[in-house]
This record gives C-alpha cells, structure tokens and sequence, in this order.
C-alpha cells in the first residue's frame, strides 16, 4: 500500500505534502478493488486486511459505490460469490490514523454512523502514526463524545479481537 514513491494522482505528481497526504486513501481503495474483484477471498477465505493510515470515513460511501457497480457490472466479475461489500465487511479493518476530524462533531457521528451501519463496528482499530510529527495521542485522538464502550473497542477491543491477547 501507500504512495511507494509513485504518483498518486491523475494530475501529476503532489507539489505539496498536504496534497499528498490527502491522497492516502486512494491506493487502499485501489487495493482493495482489486483483492475483492480478482477472486482473492474466496481463494483463501480466512484472509484478513488490515488498511493502516488510509483513514475510514471514505469506506461506507466507497462500499455502497462497489455494490452499485456491481449490480450494473456483475457479469464482468461473475466469479463472485457475494457482493462486493461483503467481502469488505468480513475482510477488512481499519485504522483511525489520520483521524477524520471535521469542524461539527455532527458530522464526525454521521460518518462513523455509515461506517457502523455498514457492518464494520468492530473493523476499526485506534493507531497513532508515532513517531510522525501528525501523530494522534490516545488520549486525544478520538472525539470526548464517543460512548466508552465504542471508545474501548476503537482503543483496544476491536484489535485484540482481530489479533489476539499479547503473550
């Protein structure tokens, strides 16, 4: 994943690293496209990916888009057995690093609302990005508002759930 030093863009390649950061998503959008739609999962159907600094709040519009298409342009990939959101939702976790963090903490509970509704609760996992200089603190990554159990899960359980407890 990442930009691997390769362009990310359609318009060339970022002057700025904001525009570069700002572009992390689209290769983890690329990728999994591909892992759903070359048949990956149901070859190997315990497979788990995890997507690390590719944000989340993008997932639930993205999935709801690969449906879309795939009832349009199911017949190209009529190797599926489910739809494509399906496998996203089984297959796919999510990291909080760059945490979304829009102006209204209205907003913020509308796309992690979409992203729960979707079935991935329990898909995503707190993660700091430390030592970088735009790392998130646990203690101020997610917004004061979130419900404590959401909060432990995000901060913890979601992740020992995916990887098991430490040894």
């Amino acid at each position: 994943g990442g930009t691997g030093n390769l362009q990310t863009t359609g318009s060339g390649w970022p002057s700025y690293y904001f525009e570069n950061h700002m572009s992390y998503p689209f290769p983890a959008s690329s990728h999994i496209a591909s892992l759903i739609f070359e048949g990956v999962f149901d070859r190997w159907p315990t497979l788990k990916i995890v997507v690390i600094e590719g944000g989340w709040s993008w997932v639930a519009p993205y999935a709801w888009r690969l449906d879309a298409n795939h009832r349009v342009m199911g017949s190209e990939v009529s190797h599926l057995e489910r739809l494509p959101s399906e496998y996203l939702r089984e297959h796919f976790w999510f990291t909080t690093q760059p945490m979304e963090e829009p102006t209204s903490p209205a907003s913020f509970e509308e796309a992690l609302d979409q992203f729960i509704g979707l079935g991935l609760g329990s898909r995503i996992m707190y993660s700091s990005d430390y030592p970088h200089w735009d790392f998130d603190a646990p203690d101020e990554a997610l917004p004061r508002q979130l419900p404590d159990a959401l909060r432990r899960a995000i901060m913890s359980e979601n992740a020992l759930a995916l990887y098991g407890p430490a040894l």
